[in-house]
């Protein structure tokens, strides 16, 4: 409802807490009903657009004196509060927001009214993109750059630099 616009035409309509928390209970259901008993089985998992994408999304809405206390109350709220697991390597697939909007109308078959109301906000995006540069170096997050002079790089290029991260971290 929230990205198709039912609840206003911009991501401002909807504050950055109430906003968090709409993905911050979509994730603990899935948690719950999928992927948690993977979770205690298996050395590694795989999570896109996990509780990092709350903090690029939603602390793009707030002044910057309010980052470190947005990031402090939705790390509590998700991983201490709702009890999804804290990860151990969060890698940042970076791409140029001319080539994403590229690739975006490729996809939507030039169709603009495909666009939720992120995808849309190109003021929102580059928004976005300041609070993921912020977070990267605040918490610490790896990296990659997934785009090389106006285009994407191969996903087996990108693939082979996210595996030899990977590697590096837990030593496969």
């Amino acid at each position: 409802m929230y990205l198709g616009g039912k609840l206003g035409d911009s991501p401002d309509d909807v504050n950055a807490y109430a906003a968090s928390s709409f993905y911050a209970v979509d994730r603990v259901v899935s948690y719950l009903n999928s992927w948690g008993k993977d979770y205690r089985t298996y050395d590694y998992i795989i999570a896109d657009r996990y509780v990092t994408s709350n903090i690029i999304h939603q602390m793009a809405k707030l002044k910057a004196e309010e980052r470190d206390g947005y990031i402090a109350w939705l790390f509590d709220y998700e991983y201490h509060r709702l009890g999804i697991p804290e990860p151990d390597l969060v890698i940042f697939l970076d791409v140029d927001p001319a080539v994403s909007q590229r690739l975006m109308l490729g996809r939507y078959h030039g169709d603009e009214k495909k666009k939720d109301i992120h995808e849309s906000n190109v003021r929102y995006l580059l928004s976005c993109r300041e609070s993921a540069a912020y977070a990267i170096e605040k918490l610490g997050w790896t990296v990659i750059k997934c785009d090389r002079d106006g285009t994407m790089r191969s996903v087996e290029d990108i693939c082979g630099e996210l595996t030899a991260v990977i590697k590096e971290k837990f030593g496969n």
